[in-house]
């Protein structure tokens, strides 16, 4: 709903209302519901414009997190990267050892 679409319901409803004062004596309880109505109108609108309108804090809080969370996959990519060194040098000790196990069979085994 656009803002001109509401505030053509809230001048449609004030409308019919004042169309009923008229209609009938007003009196107290026209009056009050009058206020009520009003009031609730007013208030619906403000949380309308707080759920639709723009939210500078929200924005900042998802930048943060958006933030946060490429932050956490740079390290877990420079982790990663440091595993796959570790594990590449362990791999060259390892197969240099089978190699001079293999290739010296004089050596005495333990």
């Amino acid at each position: 709903m656009t803002n001109e679409e509401f505030e053509r319901l809230k001048d449609s409803i004030r409308a019919n209302l004042t169309g009923d004062i008229r209609a009938q004596q007003p009196d107290e309880k026209v009056i009050e519901a009058r206020r009520k109505l009003d009031r609730d109108l007013d208030r619906l609108e403000r949380v309308l414009e707080r759920c639709v309108g723009p939210n500078p804090q929200a924005r900042q809080r998802m930048r943060e997190e958006d933030e946060r969370w490429r932050e956490l996959e740079r390290q877990r990519r420079e982790r990663f990267a440091a595993i796959a060194r570790f594990a590449a040098r362990s791999d060259k000790k390892l197969k240099a050892l089978i190699d001079e196990t293999r290739n010296d069979p004089n050596k005495r085994r333990r």
